[in-house]
């Protein structure tokens, strides 16, 4: 282990801009909160104009108080459900409110499930609620709920997505993490930014960006701002290499634009720590762990006590998986399997097996793959499913894993992550979990570049750790459970 000691060290530093970025993460925070915000508002009133269109429809005419009354709080409590399945399924991430056939795949998706979550409770679970069961409302809610939805979305990315509604960024300076959120911001234009223009005191006159202009260092930054209506700067490059260019930033406060570090704004559009812009001063800054006890505390009893309730809930069903993999292939159901954990300390991992017994009988640890033809039939339904991962709730109650962590790596790809990618032993702060943020937000890692950019998103959870991220990321777990979208 090259460098937990950060663990310890951190309590004894705070750097003096700490104030400041804290300042800057909670606006980006607060405008994305805004956003999500009017998204649910939004969906919410859709869906009582559906219900109110229904009864129109319905009677044939304008719907009277006593019917709007009898209607209502049944209706809200299965809206409460919809918007809930929504949030599970992703709607509410801006960065995925784009007018592409993904999008609409998924809101169809999503469309599906509620409706059908709406037929159980208007046939099984709403004879207290209502006086009879309203099938004919309930058909013309739901075909009016789609329609009116899909409308109201497609309204909403179209505004998302409006120039003059987007804030034009300066990005000064570039790096690798500068050309990875321009490729984001490029990529994702319902986030509300658009690179308007870039500093980079060693430009040398090539084209970088289609459409953005790039200017050396000799360019007056203010005049620039006011030239391109610029309303947030991104700096990339370190304050202590370019005197000049610090100079010229310092000189522009006066037009009040807002002024972030890279790292602080790629983590807050994003959802990933810039590994390529942090250095060991980021770690002490921001990977405190006194000011975590009692989330420390609660979890570990959230882990015991949902270990065991969902462990007595799948318990009758594990004889049934055990058979089923028996018969599909030679070899044992469980799979057994040494993993680094907490601080690098090993540990066995448990699973069911979903790959052959000779996938590696000569010896070499390899990558699963997309599509790995290693994996049996059982075992790619089990592992589309997640439930090869049950087993591990035996890790959890040893206090071996979490719920919800970084996902434990084979000591073999550890060693070898830890020459080819910086600060990879960082991940190990905390405990592994079976599943976590870069489970959720990236594919399974199958290569170097994978696991870079998952340790990315597993910076980003260890620093922002909390009871309702934890929440957040077994919601999206649940929506790939049900979806079958794990590999």
């Amino acid at each position: 282990m090259k460098s937990v000691f950060y663990n310890t060290a951190a309590t004894a530093y705070r750097s003096p801009a700490s104030a400041a970025r804290a300042r800057a993460i909670t606006y980006i925070v607060a405008k994305h909160r805004v956003k999500k915000l009017f998204l649910v508002c939004g969906d919410a009133i859709v869906l009582y104009a559906a219900l109110f269109l229904a009864l129109i429809l319905r009677h044939q005419t304008v719907p009277t108080y006593s019917d709007i009354k009898t209607h209502f709080w049944p209706f809200t409590i299965l809206f409460a459900g919809w918007l809930l399945i929504f949030y599970v399924g992703d709607l509410y991430e801006i960065a995925v409110s784009k007018n592409e056939v993904k999008f609409y795949n998924r809101l169809l998706s999503v469309l599906w499930l509620n409706c059908g979550i709406t037929a159980a409770y208007f046939y099984f679970a709403s004879s207290a609620l209502f006086e009879t069961r309203p099938q004919t409302i309930f058909v013309i809610f739901g075909f009016s709920a789609c329609v009116l939805i899909a409308f109201w979305r497609y309204g909403y990315n179209s505004l998302l997505e409006r120039p003059t509604l987007q804030r034009n960024i300066l990005v000064v300076g570039l790096n690798d993490g500068a050309y990875d959120l321009i490729a984001e911001i490029i990529n994702h234009p319902q986030l509300g930014y658009r690179i308007a223009a870039i500093v980079h005191h060693e430009y040398s006159g090539e084209a970088i960006v289609p459409g953005v202009p790039v200017y050396d260092d000799a360019v007056t930054i203010k005049e620039l701002m006011v030239q391109e209506n610029i309303s947030t700067v991104v700096t990339a490059f370190d304050p202590r290499t370019n005197v000049k260019l610090l100079q010229q930033l310092f000189d522009s406060l006066s037009l009040k634009v807002q002024f972030f570090e890279l790292p602080t704004f790629y983590e807050r559009v994003t959802g990933k720590i810039p590994i390529n812009n942090i250095s060991h001063i980021w770690f002490l800054e921001n990977l405190a762990q006194t000011d975590k006890s009692f989330y420390e505390f609660f979890k570990r009893g959230s882990d015991l006590i949902c270990a065991l309730a969902l462990g007595l809930l799948v318990l009758p069903l594990i004889p049934f998986i055990i058979l089923a993999i028996k018969f599909d292939s030679r070899g044992p159901a469980l799979f057994f399997q040494t993993r680094a954990g907490l601080l690098g300390r090993p540990f066995r991992a448990i699973k069911f097996r979903t790959m052959r017994t000779e996938a590696e009988s000569d010896g070499i640890a390899r990558w699963a793959e997309k599509d790995d033809p290693r994996v049996t039939r059982i075992g790619w339904l089990l592992r589309k499913t997640r439930i090869d991962e049950l087993p591990q709730l035996w890790n959890v109650l040893r206090g071996e894993m979490s719920l919800i962590g970084p996902r434990p790596e084979r000591p073999e790809f550890v060693r070898s992550l830890e020459n080819d990618i910086p600060f990879y032993n960082e991940r190990h702060l905390i405990k592994p979990g079976i599943t976590g943020w870069a489970q959720v937000r990236f594919r399974y890692g199958a290569s170097v570049a994978d696991s870079y950019k998952k340790l990315e998103y597993d910076f980003f959870y260890i620093k922002n750790r909390s009871i309702a991220l934890d929440v957040a990321i077994l919601l999206k777990t649940v929506s790939i459970v049900l979806t079958g979208s794990g590999q």
